[in-house]
């Protein structure tokens, strides 16, 4: 009989653990959260810091429980770069040696209990404005889960702000069939539409925190888009696997040659599948037909900007690396772990443009602990 792969039995441990969470979370958490909500309600108005307020504001939910990442400061001068007064949600306490440069970088600062993941936090946020009589002209809502921009000279934030709707986001997933797509919570841009519908606030009002993860997705990441969807809100989000593909039928075959070559695969089948691909190239249609083939099936077994980084980055734009362990596979290797590989790869190469220094030790550290830890063999 064989034996089960350490990392496959990890893998149910954890899913185990996370519903057990899920399902007894909801007999205790809605006193938590009244609890929670009563502490907040009793918390004086931050003074404000280095950055004044504009009509424009972003509430970046961090979780820093050792020291502040470098990075968390290249996001807060980018917002403000960009006309954001951040209100800067922590979960955590903040070290003294920390801050004075976080104090500098933001318009308030907000330090709160570790209930409910990023969208208790995200709440705590939107009631604390309301609160304070602000209305913004536009709310961002992020999360220091990416890193977040790569670049300096990043345009991502102004073209979400190009985006013609109500509800803007990084990566839609969706729709398939009926159901409704959803933008991923590590990033919305809210227009006016939104700020002023009813559902919105509703929905902020009414949301049920917990610290069980699946149940944090569920109610959070998935119904806050399908809730404003239903309300009449115009939801779009700048990447999304359609788009990705539809950009990959237009390339050369060089170009592809190039994704093949930086894509990050957790399945043996991909990686072999990928070898044979680069092996045989030849700059012909037939070997296009089978690369974007090979693309498709790929892309939709997982998240195709973690396997494919190369083309999301210097072709979509995407301009965010998340900052997460990923999936694994039947290679028991970290989606994300590899793909981070490869993409320093091709910027070392010069395939990619350099990264901020702070993004790039931070992402090399990273790394550098993954294949210490003997994962990363590939």
């Amino acid at each position: 009989m064989a034996m089960i792969p350490r990392w496959k039995l990890r893998r149910e441990l954890v899913r185990a653990k996370d519903r057990l969470a899920a399902m007894t979370g909801s007999l205790y958490e809605p006193f938590l959260q009244r609890r929670h909500d009563r502490w907040r309600a009793a918390r004086p108005v931050p003074v404000e810091l280095g950055v004044p307020f504009t009509g424009k504001v972003a509430i970046f939910l961090i979780y820093q429980p050792n020291r502040i990442a470098p990075s968390i400061l290249v996001t807060l001068r980018w917002l403000v770069a960009n006309g954001y007064a951040p209100l800067v949600v922590a979960n955590s306490p903040i070290p003294n040696v920390d801050r004075p440069a976080l104090e500098a970088s933001c318009w308030r600062l907000f330090e709160r209990p570790n209930f409910g993941y990023d969208f208790g936090g995200y709440r705590d946020g939107v009631l604390l404005l309301e609160a304070w009589g602000v209305r913004p002209d536009r709310l961002m809502i992020l999360n220091d889960s990416v890193w977040m921009p790569q670049r300096a000279d990043s345009t991502l934030l102004r073209r979400l702000e190009e985006v013609d709707a109500d509800l803007v986001g990084g990566t839609m997933h969706g729709p398939a069939g009926k159901r409704r797509g959803h933008l991923e919570s590590y990033l919305y841009l809210i227009n006016r539409g939104c700020l002023e519908n009813h559902a919105f606030r509703q929905f902020w009002s009414q949301y049920r925190c917990s610290n069980a993860k699946q149940n944090a997705i569920r109610r959070g990441e998935r119904q806050f888009t399908a809730e404003m969807q239903a309300a009449g809100a115009r939801a779009e989000g700048l990447f999304s696997l359609e788009r990705f593909l539809g950009t990959m039928a237009e390339q050369s075959v060089e170009v592809l040659r190039k994704t093949l070559d930086y894509a990050s695969y957790v399945e043996p089948e991909h990686a072999e599948e990928r070898d044979a691909l680069l092996a045989g190239f030849q700059p012909s249609e037939n070997w296009k037909s089978r690369a974007l083939a090979h693309l498709d099936r790929a892309a939709r077994r997982r998240r195709f900007n973690a396997v494919f980084i190369y083309p999301c980055d210097c072709l979509l734009g995407m301009d965010f690396v998340k900052k997460s362990t990923g999936s694994a596979g039947l290679l028991g290797l970290s989606l994300h772990h590899e793909m981070r590989k490869a993409y320093l790869r091709a910027v070392a190469a010069g395939d990619l443009p350099p990264l901020a220094p702070e993004v790039r030790l931070e992402m090399e550290n990273s790394v550098r602990k993954y294949i210490q830890k003997g994962e990363g063999r590939r």
